[in-house]
């Protein structure tokens, strides 16, 4: 019999890394993005709700912020949040510093709205509540030591791997789009992904017969691999090597947040003990949990695992939708969730630039910390730190203004020269003064080649700007 004890170690310990990374990346964005000065305001948008809902609004929108939303609460919220996952991380109360964790990270989700509704967001939920699953509710302190992990919670993590990964070829395919099924798609990902890096930008430059051999390989290991992770021994230990092999990939060709911090740890969690390269598990302690909780684990996660594993492979069926209206009541609380990244692939990369002016004739640009710009700004590489703000501009420029009316939010904050939001910028052409004058313009961006970045040492290149909203006037007597 296989045993799992280093495997249990390393998926305790890279959640409550993962929880450490999300919590801080939040805190020094959360006034700017979710502030009573920012974009989208949590503490406005709990004002309406309580209205609307009543008392139902904690069913719909499960947050400790319904008890206070102001703006000490939220950055203390990401304090707290970032203290119980090093206590986590270092063995205090392992369970209770979780749970306490998963509650305020559900928090935020619940009303982050766009900036906080990313596949990695509910993946973190997910995989944080099996957590709950991984040790006793006790009170101790076992310093750097994980409980073993029961197998039956075990196996819900291997269900979740699964199914992160297995969907993520299906949609690929399931969406019809012949760019994936002709293995061209990686033609255009490097340079349209959402914020691409300098490896990207060289990739971008392989030879056609590289990007179909990159696309097929990731479909042997989106769609293949993940039956063997359940069959033990070496086959588990091979696929679990794949597995690491294409979240390497992943990372060193994009920003993609903590999703791939805590793929590493889903996958290293089907690696029995003697595939290890290390032997010593004196800081694994016995298994944390009961037969019965275990079985009351799985009879909660798996039908829910089982449904959204069925819906991506049969998406047009209705044969099991009689659990909808029980998928609806759990979905709130984001413990079990569909996934599947980039189904359909982006072919051009139009980028809304944010322009001020105080004449209505010259126009001065924003600039961004991360998203392209300046045409001479490098990519940078940013993950597992997320910058909310330049993901959300990259799905806005992918739909019309009216899709996405925050972006007034944005505009307002501006005028009103809030600092929570220009910190969200890395240039302000009126140095925290507002222009009389804010428009949105679009523009199509592409990499550079070769020789554009050593005569021009420019790494994107973009064409004649186009509008993409009104132009905003800045009213003097408010």
């Amino acid at each position: 019999m296989n045993h799992y004890l280093i495997a249990s170690w390393v998926v305790s310990k890279t959640l409550s890394l993962a929880y450490f990374v999300a919590f801080l990346s939040l805190s020094v964005q959360v006034l700017g993005l979710f502030g009573s000065r920012g974009i989208l305001s949590i503490d406005h948008l709990l004002n309406i709700l309580d209205k609307e809902l009543g008392g139902s609004r904690f069913r719909h929108f499960p947050s400790l912020f319904w008890f206070a939303s102001g703006d000490f609460t939220l950055k203390a919220a990401c304090m707290i949040g970032m203290l119980a996952s090093t206590l986590a991380f270092l063995g205090f109360s392992q369970t209770w510093m979780l749970l306490l964790c998963w509650l305020l990270y559900l928090s935020f989700c619940s009303c982050g709205q766009v900036f906080l509704s990313y596949q990695w967001d509910n993946l973190l939920l997910e995989l944080g509540f099996i957590a709950l699953f991984f040790a006793p509710f006790t009170l101790e302190w076992r310093p750097l030591a994980a409980y073993e992990i029961h197998p039956m919670v075990m196996g819900l993590v291997w269900v979740l791997l699964f199914k992160l990964m297995f969907s993520s070829g299906v949609v690929k395919l399931a969406n019809k789009d012949p760019d994936w099924k002709n293995l061209t798609a990686l033609r255009f990902h490097y340079w349209t992904q959402p914020l691409p890096n300098p490896i990207a930008w060289l990739l971008d430059k392989a030879s056609l017969k590289f990007q179909k051999f990159s696309c097929l390989l990731m479909f042997f290991i989106e769609l293949i691999v993940p039956f063997f992770i359940f069959v033990p021994g070496p086959i588990s230990f091979i696929a679990a090597l794949f597995l690491f092999l294409l979240q390497i990939l992943i990372i060193l060709t994009g920003n993609f947040a903590f999703f791939n911090l805590l793929t590493l740890g889903l996958c290293a969690s089907v690696i029995a003990d003697p595939f290890w390269i290390f032997e010593s598990t004196s800081w694994i302690l016995p298994i944390g949990v009961s037969t019965e909780i275990a079985v009351a684990a799985l009879v909660v996660l798996l039908p829910g695992n089982l449904f959204w594993i069925y819906k991506t492979v049969f998406e047009t069926s209705k044969s099991l939708d009689f659990m909808l209206p029980w998928m609806r009541l759990l979905f709130p609380f984001r413990i079990t969730n569909p996934y599947g990244l980039f189904a359909v692939m982006t072919k051009t990369r139009p980028e809304i630039v944010l322009e001020g002016s105080d004449d209505g004739h010259t126009w001065l640009e924003y600039e961004f910390k991360h998203k392209p710009t300046k045409l001479t700004h490098r990519p940078t590489v940013i993950a597992p730190f997320q910058p909310r703000l330049d993901w959300q501009m990259w799905f806005a420029a992918l739909e019309s203004f009216n899709e996405n009316l925050w972006l007034q939010n944005l505009v307002t904050r501006l005028f009103d020269e809030s600092p929570d939001v220009q910190e969200l910028l890395k240039a302000d052409p009126f140095n925290g003064k507002s222009p009389k004058l804010l428009r949105f313009v679009r523009y199509n961006y592409l990499f550079s080649s070769w020789e554009e970045l050593k005569s021009q040492k420019i790494w994107w290149k973009r064409g004649h700007p186009a509008p993409y909203s009104p132009i905003f006037e800045r009213d003097e007597e408010s």
